[in-house]
């Protein structure tokens, strides 16, 4: 092995593994939401939250990766969230109009006859959401 392939192996591999780990997450985020018995999921996005803290004379640099995922149930688009390193998934937002207001009260890890559930039920719903809901789609 030559000394220029293998610097470039060594500067290569953990790129890669770092893609193929963030992608994997994705992945695994909406065989998590299939199981969940949703049909229609969109596809994965990545958005990573960097954070910075002072600590004494030292700045402390953090990020969080989550995972999220837009699902249409009944005519609406809601949007999924998980952060990376957990292990349950929340209803973050419903899309409609080209707005993405926040849903109250964050429910989590719904199944699809949860979330049909709650689309139907008096619970507080964000605006804009009785533009969406269709009980006759699927």
């Amino acid at each position: 092995m030559s000394l220029k392939f293998g610097r470039a192996l060594v500067v290569l591999l953990p790129l890669t593994l770092a893609a193929t780990g963030c992608s994997s997450g994705q992945s695994q985020f909406a065989k998590e939401l299939k199981t969940a018995g949703f049909t229609a999921v969109g596809e994965p996005r990545t958005d990573v939250e960097k954070k910075t803290k002072k600590v004494g004379k030292r700045t402390v640099k953090s990020s969080q990766k989550t995972f999220e995922i837009t699902v249409r149930v009944k005519g609406c688009d809601l949007e999924f969230a998980k952060t990376a390193d957990s292990s349950g998934y929340w209803l973050d937002e419903l899309h409609v109009n080209g707005q993405e207001p926040d849903w109250p009260e964050y429910p989590e890890n719904l199944r699809y006859a949860d979330a049909v559930a709650l689309l139907a039920s008096g619970r507080p719903k964000p605006a804009g959401f009785a533009s969406c809901y269709n009980p006759n789609v699927p």
